[in-house]
């Protein structure tokens, strides 16, 4: 059992050291829609190899044991995963599952502020304007979001960079970009190894509006004038640029635009697959062999009752 939890933490930390560079390695719109699930996936994948390493020792607990068919001194005696291992499987998990919690609360509450502010602005998907001199544009975070942007933005940008702004935003928009967002931050949050992973994917959350909006206006130049300009207006109003146009790595999203778009699929899928193949193999390994540790120890006891 040690070793299949080893494989799973391995195949996770594997994909934590890998994301940035399978984020960047991809396509924008297939990196966020192939690595934001996998986040997802090898996070529940490593709570539930912590679950069951926890839970071997949880499990000896005479009160505990008494709740269930197993033997406590049973499984004392037989336990797979030394109780120090099991100790801090059961910590880490548990601050895990609070950081998660509390990063659902506090966004569901931001969720829910926005859509209090906004919700009244026009009808769902319309654009927004309002009338105050500070540059940005974004898009809310709403089941049915609106694009808002600044009258500010829009006087700091030519006519054909207008429209570039707004593609972009509707692309976020139309491709629901936020909920998208959603799923990295809570993997990152349910495992913070991932945080680096977090970041390079937001960032390909925009590369993915800035190539949709390329692709509708046929102008890259255009775009990247346009991403850049919004940057550099933002810039001057506030330190750190928005999650909107002006948002993600700005210098590596323009030489993105004006550069031949470059990506090496063969790769980063064969990295992929190895890692959620070992992952899918190691938390099999794990459910097989708690089933059948379970299954020995409750022997024991309906044996020792008799």
């Amino acid at each position: 059992m040690i070793v299949a939890l080893a494989v799973v933490l391995a195949a996770a930390g594997a994909y934590a050291g890998c994301g940035p560079w399978l984020s960047r390695a991809l396509p924008p719109a297939p990196a966020v829609r192939l690595l934001a699930p996998t986040g997802l996936l090898l996070t529940a994948t490593v709570w539930f190899g912590l679950a069951v390493a926890a839970f071997t020792w949880i499990g000896q607990d005479a009160e505990i044991a008494a709740l269930g068919p197993w033997s406590a001194q049973a499984l004392r005696s037989q336990a797979p995963v030394p109780w120090a291992v099991s100790a801090a499987a059961a910590t880490a998990l548990a601050v895990s599952a609070a950081g998660a919690a509390l990063f659902l609360v506090r966004r569901l509450r931001a969720m829910r502020l926005a859509h209090r502010h906004c919700g009244r602005l026009g009808a769902p998907g319309a654009l927004v304007v309002l009338d105050t001199d500070v540059p940005d544009a974004f898009t809310t975070p709403e089941v049915a979001g609106r694009v808002v942007v600044t009258r500010g933005m829009l006087r700091a940008l030519p006519g054909d960079e207008r429209a570039a702004l707004l593609a972009h935003e509707r692309s976020h928009l139309r491709h629901r970009h936020a909920w998208w967002n959603l799923a990295v931050d809570l993997a990152a949050a349910a495992n913070p190894t991932l945080r680096p992973t977090r970041r390079a994917l937001h960032n390909s959350v925009e590369r993915w509006a800035d190539e949709d909006a390329a692709s509708r206006l046929g102008d890259r130049a255009l775009i990247a004038r346009a991403v850049a300009r919004a940057a550099l207006v933002r810039q001057r109003h506030v330190r750190t640029a928005t999650t909107g146009v002006a948002g993600g790595d700005v210098p590596g999203r323009v030489r993105a635009l004006l550069d031949p778009p470059v990506s090496r699929w063969p790769p980063a899928v064969a990295v992929l697959a190895v890692i959620l193949a070992a992952s899918t193999l190691g938390a099999a390994t794990l459910d097989h062999q708690g089933e059948r540790l379970f299954e020995h120890v409750a022997v024991g006891q309906q044996a020792a009752r008799h």
